[in-house]
């Protein structure tokens, strides 16, 4: 059997296949979730309740996607999007957010002084780290997910890297 573009299984799902929207899912949902923890600071919870709000997106939206743009980057912006709402739900609750509980041997104190200074980011500059670098995305797919220029992705990962650079230099007493 030949396996179908992901373009292929959004057309059979919104054709009425449900079976389609399940195998869009058992391919996307990891790399989805990464993305939202990603972007909300390690809080799985959150950033599980977010993936479920795309999917939402999603069911909702099959019919009208046009493949403008790859599914995967479509999925992918929708859950950009359901964050950056989501981060704005978060401040305005004043909720504190969870730590991620690492599988990656990031020592945890590694771990929270990298998100600590990830935090200190722009919401802008944060998520073109997450997707360059702790999705692997290439810079031209952040691009395509975030709706923006390929020069800005650029732009923003070198302000992002230097600023984090910083941040994690001070915390060390300027000891590299």
């Amino acid at each position: 059997m030949v396996e179908r573009s992901d373009e292929q299984l959004l057309r059979a799902f919104a054709a009425g296949e449900d079976a389609a929207l399940a195998e869009l899912a058992a391919r996307h949902e990891a790399g989805m979730l990464g993305v939202a923890r990603g972007l909300l600071g390690g809080n799985d919870a959150l950033a599980r309740e977010v993936v479920q709000e795309a999917w939402v997106r999603v069911i909702r939206g099959a019919g009208r996607f046009r493949a403008d743009a790859a599914a995967r980057t479509w999925l992918y912006r929708i859950v950009v999007t359901r964050c950056a709402d989501a981060r704005g739900r978060e401040a305005r609750a004043h909720r504190p957010r969870a730590g991620e509980n690492g599988r990656d041997g990031i020592p945890p104190a590694d771990r929270v002084r990298l998100a600590e200074a990830l935090a200190g980011l722009s919401p802008e500059h944060r998520e073109t780290v997450v997707l360059c670098y702790a999705r692997g995305m290439t810079q031209a797919d952040a691009a395509a997910v975030l709706g923006i220029p390929l020069g800005t992705v650029k732009s923003r990962l070198h302000t992002a890297m230097g600023r984090l650079r910083t941040a994690l230099d001070e915390e060390d007493g300027g000891r590299s």
